[in-house]
C-alpha cells in the first residue's frame, strides 16, 4: 500500500457520518506530512453522498496521498497490526465499541471517542488515550503523542492488549456467567 516509513492510523468502520471519519481527516491536516490514515469499510444503508464528501474534504485539504480509501476486507486483523495506531472517532456515543477491543488484541495503541461505551473500554493514558467527540486538534495531538513517543505508544498498546485478553476472554465470560447461573439456581 506504498505505507512504509509511515504513521498509520487506521479507521476501521462503515463510513458514516456519525462514525466520525471527517474528523480524522480533519485531524490529519494538523500532524506532520508522515501521518497516513487508512480508511477501512464502505458505505451502506445509502450513505454514499458522505463517501463523496470525505473524497472531496481529502481533495480540498490537499491530502490525497496521506489518506487511502480500502473499502469493505476481510483481513482486518492483518491491517489492523500494520498500522500505528487504531481511531475511533465516533460523533455519538456507541454501546460498545468493538473496534476498539480488536484494536487492543491487535496490539496496537487506540484512540477513541470519549462517549459511551468507550470510556468503559479505554483507560485514558495507561490501556489508551480517549478524545472528545468531534474533536480534531486535540485528535491530531494524541496522534502526534503516539507518533512521536513510540515507547510509551507500544506500553500503552501492551497494557491495552492484557485488559482486553483479561475482560474478554470467552472462556472467562462463560465460566462468569456459568457462576452466576449457579447462584441463580441455588436461590
Amino acid at each position: 500500500m506504498g505505507l512504509i516509513d509511515r504513521f498509520v492510523v487506521g479507521h476501521f468502520s462503515r463510513l458514516s457520518p456519525w462514525k466520525g471519519q471527517h474528523i480524522l481527516i480533519e485531524a490529519l491536516q494538523y500532524c506532520p506530512e508522515d501521518v497516513t490514515a487508512i480508511l477501512v469499510g464502505d458505505a451502506l444503508f445509502g450513505e454514499q453522498d458522505y463517501v463523496q464528501q470525505l473524497h472531496q474534504q481529502v481533495e480540498q485539504l490537499g491530502l490525497s496521498d496521506r489518506v487511502q480509501f480500502l473499502g469493505f476486507r476481510s483481513d482486518i486483523p492483518t491491517l489492523m497490526s500494520a498500522c500505528s495506531l487504531i481511531a475511533h472517532t465516533s460523533t455519538a456515543p456507541e454501546p460498545f465499541g468493538r473496534v476498539i477491543v480488536e484494536g487492543m488484541l491487535c496490539g496496537r495503541p487506540v484512540v477513541a471517542a470519549a462517549a459511551g461505551g468507550a470510556i468503559e473500554l479505554v483507560e485514558h493514558g495507561v490501556t489508551g488515550w480517549l478524545c472528545p467527540p468531534d474533536d480534531p486538534h486535540k485528535l491530531a495531538e494524541i496522534i502526534c503523542t503516539c507518533r512521536d513517543d513510540s515507547a510509551q505508544a507500544e506500553a500503552i498498546a501492551k497494557q491495552g492488549k492484557q485488559q482486553a485478553i483479561d475482560r474478554f476472554n470467552l472462556e472467562i465470560i462463560n465460566q462468569s456467567i456459568a457462576v452466576i447461573l449457579i447462584q441463580i439456581l441455588a436461590k
